[in-house]
């Protein structure tokens, strides 16, 4: 268990004693201290970078503080008038209260402390190329000669969306807060799969989570894990995979593989395990949501934990939605779409709650699906679009290509998908990416129509393996068939592998199949009335958006005099 999980732990257990001791208000006020230390406020510029008499006019009668920008410096105008297109004041010495934000960025999210928002909100910044100033300190300028103006106000869509995010984030780290006094509910939001960690300078740094989603057995699937830190390595290394709290793993056969390639070329292997080459990435020409009038292509241009989060509204097929659009040279039936993207922690956090109105009979529900038909149940996750449902344009309409797999909240991961192009006549493709409202997180994308090199793959064997007790599990591990290793609790097996020396550059991928199961005990009868709607296609989506609006509307109440 790493570091990070363990003091989770032991917070939340810690906060179920506190609830357990009935102290409410003690409880609450544990709550408010973390949130308060989470929430942050966001302004916005609204950088005009001409200005006329209308937009002048707009803030002339507002109770605003005027601040001018020139060559000498910055200073307060005071006595404002605006006449004849002539901007006139005396210039004084700027107050501290309105110091703070003199260098905002005019593209992004502004961030401001709370016991600043009242003055920099009054805030108007106009930026002077030249102007007049008499020794009374009167300042004139035209409105031409003014090339800048900013009219601070709070960005109200960044600063709620983060105070929801920061619940959120609260949530997934053990904890959520209801109006009803003092109703804390300590949750797992965090993706629990088998933890996989990789060992370095004398300990085990944590990679990412396997086969994310395969809660029963009829849910097994091999997994394809980028180890791109193994690249940089020789000779034996040493991996480790790890069972999670709340839970039990059937892990199948583990294998390393070494991809060999030319270098400056990039290997990723996709959900079926076929590796494909890119070195070409092309980034989109366009990037649009909410029925495509969203443009979110400074969210996915470079990988820099900017997410787009599919938080648009509903489309007509019932999901939220990315829309790219690409070049596409001539000649070209093929591309390979590479994201970098991971499920949200909000996805964990509805998966939970929908969990849970299973009450006392989840045990007997998780028992009817190990014996259902894989089919079924893969057809039911992406008829509510939990996995990344992949749509390629063409002249007759979206056409459905793939899915890219859950792969769990606790890193982001490189994915890849090929598309054969059809016909269109266009030097441009369209992609569609489409999930349930918040389930996953994008930062980046860009297509690639290089063909694939010549690779060569070897598949590496573990030279040992053994569990935490001490146990070989060669046996159990030496092939994919129907042994399986089993971890509870908090056990871990560990695996030696040699590396190959390679002829150029190489890049590695650990191949695991497996499952796991939720061993967590819910109490109270099951929401019958309420489980029968995720019958229907969509219907994750629905509740994921209800939910939302339900926890958006319990911060706006709690934080409101926060």
């Amino acid at each position: 268990m790493n570091t990070i999980t363990s003091a989770s732990s032991m917070f939340s257990r810690w906060l179920l004693q506190v609830k357990a001791r009935a102290f409410p208000a003690v409880a609450l006020l544990i709550v408010m201290m973390a949130l308060s230390s989470c929430y942050l406020n966001f302004f916005r510029t609204n950088t005009k970078t001409s200005i006329d008499r209308a937009a002048i006019k707009n803030i002339g009668s507002a109770r605003k503080y005027f601040v001018v920008h020139m060559g000498n410096g910055v200073q307060g105008l005071e006595n404002v008038s605006f006449r004849d297109d002539t901007v006139r004041g005396t210039l004084v010495p700027l107050p501290l209260e309105h110091t703070k934000y003199l260098s905002p960025n005019i593209e992004g999210k502004n961030r401001i402390r709370k016991p600043d928002m009242i003055p920099t909100l009054m805030e108007v910044h106009l930026y002077a190329e030249r102007a007049s100033e008499t020794a009374s300190k009167e300042f004139i300028s035209p409105l031409t000669q003014i090339n800048r103006m900013d009219v601070y106000e709070l960005d109200e869509r960044a600063t709620r969306t983060n105070h929801i995010l920061s619940t959120v984030g609260i949530v997934a780290g053990g904890v959520t807060v209801s109006l009803y006094v003092a109703a804390i509910i300590v949750l797992a939001t965090q993706c629990n799969c088998p933890q996989v960690y990789i060992h370095d300078d004398g300990q085990y740094q944590f990679a990412s989570g396997l086969y994310s989603g395969a809660m029963y057995s009829t849910l097994e699937r091999t997994d394809y894990l980028p180890l791109q830190s193994l690249a940089k390595k020789s000779g034996d290394i040493q991996l480790k995979i790890g069972n999670a709290p709340n839970e039990e793993q059937y892990i199948n056969q583990v294998n390393l593989i070494q991809v060999e390639h030319a270098p400056g070329v990039k290997i990723l292997p996709d959900r079926h395990g076929k590796i494909l080459a890119y070195q070409e990435l092309k980034a989109p020409i366009q990037a649009v949501s909410g029925d495509e009038k969203q443009n979110e292509m400074n969210l996915l241009k470079e990988t820099d934990e900017k997410y787009f989060t599919f938080n648009d509204e509903q489309s007509k097929n019932g999901f939220s939605k990315l829309v790219l659009k690409f070049g596409r040279p001539a000649r070209t039936s093929n591309a390979k779409l590479v994201i970098n993207a991971r499920n949200s922690k909000w996805a964990g956090y509805i998966h939970e709650e929908f969990v849970s109105m299973f009450g006392d009979s989840y045990s007997k529900w998780s028992e009817r699906q190990e014996k259902a038909d894989p089919a079924v149940l893969n057809k039911w996750q992406t008829d509510q679009a939990l996995p990344l449902m992949a749509y390629i344009k063409t002249a007759k309409g979206w056409k459905f290509v793939d899915y890219f797999p859950l792969i769990g909240n606790t890193a982001t991961r490189d994915l890849v998908m090929e598309f054969e192009l059809p016909e269109t006549g266009t030097s441009e493709i369209e992609i569609k990416l489409e999930t349930a409202y918040r389930f996953w997180d994008i930062d980046f994308a860009a297509v690639d129509y290089s063909d694939n090199n010549t690779i060569k793959s070897s598949t590496l064997k573990p030279l040992k393996i053994t569990r935490t007790n001490g146990i070989d599990e060669t046996e159990n591990l030496k092939s994919k068939d129907s042994l399986y290793s089993h971890l509870v609790n908090e056990e871990a097996i560990e695996f030696t592998y040699s590396l190959l020396p390679p002829k150029t550059s190489a890049s590695y991928f650990l191949v695991s199949g497996g499952y796991y199961h939720n061993l967590r005990q819910y109490k109270g009868k099951a929401n019958t009335m309420e489980l029968y709607k995720f019958r229907k296609k969509g219907a994750f989506d629905n509740f994921s958006r209800k939910k939302y609006f339900v926890l958006e509307q319990q911060v706006l109440a709690l934080t409101k005099n926060n």
